[in-house]
Parts: structure tokens; sequence; C-alpha cells
């Protein structure tokens, strides 16, 4: 992760230094909200891509869940809570159904989820009217993702956020002296809390120079820090990484495989469906657009580049973030820049290159040598 913030770091300094734009309130204040929905979809791919599967019906799934939303609430007056939890509930039942099949029939999770895109693609046509959208100007579902946090609630928001980390150290801290392991209070749980928060009063600040912390970011945050519990403090997060490490091993230590996968392919449908919400409500609607290809090439591309794996058993919650922050930042200043769109797509993709092969390289030093 270290790599990759130093590397935001440049990127920001570089931006910074040529356009005075980059760094101003308005503009930060719109790069978090732009980065929100690849960062949602690529925190649902972290649960699959722990594991060593993919699943690349994810933008599917959350373009037909936000539909399934947007039609209970613009035909039927269905309340906002309610079709937020249809859209949940649908992206839950896609995520089970993949899973299902790729347990039964041992196919490879690549085929699988791409033939369940074509599907979903299907599905949406079928869903959506003849105009092939749906609007929801002036709709609650939409101006749950358009609003902002009032100035004192995002301060509220940082310290909740220290809390529970805090919370999260000190229990790892406890559980490795349980265990006999080596473990530092000063530097595993007063230094990262620390700097979580001083990093988060650092960004409500910011973000309060404009309008607030905008409402879906305060979301995003609360599901990276409900996945962090899950993930670092809960059986079924262990066993996650223990598959993605060596699934056979996993089996044999007693794992139940095939459950932890249908219940990851589950999670990555119901937060697909969040991004799915959050992206009908940036653009005040839904239509065939929503499944678009390239935000999954851009999660896919975050997520890899803050840190996760695609071969399975590496992958922090915070990845698809930080990854998303570097990426959006880059579109962003280039776009500031007035560069064209060959040369924002060729530097992007030469970004994500350098930072796989950083990481590789730092991961391959990292190891203890054989002799």
């Amino acid at each position: 992760m270290a790599p990759i913030l130093l590397a935001l770091i440049a990127v920001w300094l570089f931006f910074g230094a040529t356009n005075e734009v980059f760094l101003s309130y308005r503009n930060l204040s719109f790069l978090s909200v732009q980065i929100v929905v690849t960062a949602t979809i690529g925190l649902a791919l972290l649960f699959v891509l722990i594991l060593g599967e993919i699943d690349l019906a994810v933008v599917g799934t959350s373009a037909v869940a936000a539909t399934v939303a947007a039609s209970l609430a613009v035909n039927a007056d269905v309340p906002a809570a309610l079709a937020i939890l249809a859209a949940v509930a649908t992206g839950a039942v896609i995520g089970f159904a993949q899973g299902l099949v790729v347990i039964f029939t041992r196919s490879p999770s690549f085929i699988v989820s791409l033939g369940t895109s074509l599907i979903l693609s299907g599905a949406l046509l079928y869903l959506l009217p003849p105009t092939g959208l749906i609007s929801l100007v002036d709709q609650p579902l939409a101006n749950l993702t358009i609003t902002y946090l009032p100035y004192w609630l995002g301060y509220v928001l940082a310290a909740a956020i220290v809390l529970v980390v805090l919370v999260l150290r000190v229990h790892a801290f406890l559980d490795k002296r349980r265990h006999g392991l080596p473990a530092h209070f000063g530097r595993e749980v007063l230094g990262v809390t620390l700097l979580v928060a001083i990093g988060s009063a650092c960004v409500v600040a910011v973000l309060n120079g404009y309008r607030g912390v905008p409402t879906p970011l305060a979301i995003l945050l609360g599901l990276v820090v409900l996945s962090s519990y899950v993930t670092t403090q809960t059986t079924f997060g262990l066993h996650l990484y223990a598959i993605g490490t060596n699934a056979e091993a996993a089996r044999r230590a007693g794992i139940r495989v095939p459950y932890v996968r249908l219940v990851a392919f589950m999670v990555t449908g119901m937060i697909g469906a969040f991004g799915g919400i959050i992206a009908a409500g940036r653009i005040l609607s839904v239509s065939t657009e929503s499944a678009s290809p390239t935000l999954l090439l851009q999660a896919i591309a975050a997520t890899v580049i803050g840190g996760a794996s695609l071969f399975g058993g590496r992958g922090s919650v915070w990845s698809p973030l930080v990854g998303a922050i570097v990426v959006g930042s880059i579109a962003n200043g280039m776009l500031l820049l007035d560069a064209s769109t060959e040369a924002r797509l060729a530097v992007q993709g030469a970004i994500l290159i350098a930072a796989i092969a950083m990481d590789s390289l730092i991961s391959k030093w990292g190891r203890p040598s054989a002799s």
C-alpha cells in the first residue's frame, strides 16, 4: 500500500503544480464524488478477488439492481428505503445464482460471470421502458446520493471511523498476544489510529471547504469500515484469505470452501447493488448505459492498483478506495490540462502496468530467501 500512497502524492503534487484548480476545495469535492462508484464496484469485486475468483457481471448486477429500485420508486411509489432493500436483495440473489453455478459445475468464474453479464444485459432491456430510461429527477431515491452532510456531521463521521479503527486494532493486538505472537501496541494500535485520525480530519476539513462530505462518500466509507470488520475480525473473513492463498489446504483444514465462495459472490452482488444506486443517483436516471464495460475495467484496475491480487489471497478493503483515488486523480488532472482522450487512456494504462509491476517486485523482495 505504501508505494501506491507515494504514487498518489506524486500525482497530486504534479497536477497541483501544473493546474491551480486541481487542489481547490471544489475540485477535490468533485473528485471525491467521481471516484465513489468505481470504488464501490471495486469493493464488491474484492471479496471474490481475494478467493482468486472474478465477477465480470458485477456491473450488470449493479445496473439491474438499480433498475429494480428505480422502477419500484417511480412506478409503484415505494419508499426509497424499501426500494434500496429490494435492490440489495436483487444483488444477493444474482450473486447466489452465480455462486451456485460456479460451485456445482466447477466452471471458471470468468466464464460463468461473462455469461451472466449477457443475461443481465437482456434483463436490463426487459426491465426498462421502451424509452430505455427511467428518470430519477425529484425522486427521494436520487436525493440520497446527491446531497452533502452538514459540516458537524462530517466530523462525527470521521470520529466514528477513528473509533472503529481503534477498536479493530486493539482487538487484533489482543488476539496476537493471546496466541503468543509479537505485537507492538505503539506501532500497531496508536500509530495506525493516529494516522487515520489525522487523515480523516484533513479530509473532512477539505470537503467542508466546499459543501461538506458528499453523502455517497459517506455511504462508501460506511461500506468500507463494515467490510474491514468482516474481512479482519470474522471467521468468514479469515477463511476468505485462507482459500485465496491455498484452497486445497483450506479444505483439508476443515474450511467449508463452497459455502465461503457462495457467500462471497452474494456479498459482491449486494455491494454492487449499492454501487448501482449511487451511480443512478449521480446521473439521475437508469438506462442501458448503466451497465458500462468501462466501469468494470476501471473498478478492476483500481482494485489491483490499490494492492489486491488477481490471483487471490491478497488485498485490503482499502485497496479499491486508494486505487480509485489514483485512477480518478489522473483522469481528473489530465482533463483539467485539456489532454486528449487517447493521451488520458494511454497514461492510465501505463500507470496500471507500473503499479502492478512495482507491487510484484516489492512482494518478491519481501519474501524470505529459500537458502
